[in-house]
């Protein structure tokens, strides 16, 4: 792995971890997540941030098979262009689901790659 990819799966984990200490444990739901205009944002600005990064990992290495790459990217360019039609239902599947998990996959990548 070159250094602008591991960088760029830096920033990913960074915005993942930024999203992941908005949430104490007992406010990880869709309806604390939605009644909170200031979280909301930040989330989606990360999301933002996430997907560009993605983009660029996925240009770059076209092999490469990380969960739900579309979903996000997509989610990510709508939030961008300022598209009211992202709905939070779809932003918290995504906060909830798919980037634990992403964040896993890049955890395992940059281990693997360090060997």
């Amino acid at each position: 792995m070159d250094d602008k990819t591991r960088a760029w799966l830096y920033e990913i984990l960074k915005a993942i971890q930024e999203i992941e200490s908005y949430f104490d444990e007992h406010e990880k739901n869709l309806q604390h997540f939605t009644g909170q205009v200031i979280k909301k944002r930040a989330v989606e600005r990360n999301l933002e941030i996430i997907g560009n990064f993605l983009a660029k990992v996925a240009a770059h290495i076209p092999e490469l098979k990380l969960s739900n790459v579309n979903k996000i990217t997509d989610t990510s360019n709508r939030l961008m262009k300022g598209d009211v039609q992202v709905s939070e239902d779809l932003i918290w599947d995504i906060l909830a689901n798919d980037l634990p998990r992403l964040r896993e996959e890049i955890h395992l990548m940059i281990i693997q790659a360090s060997h």
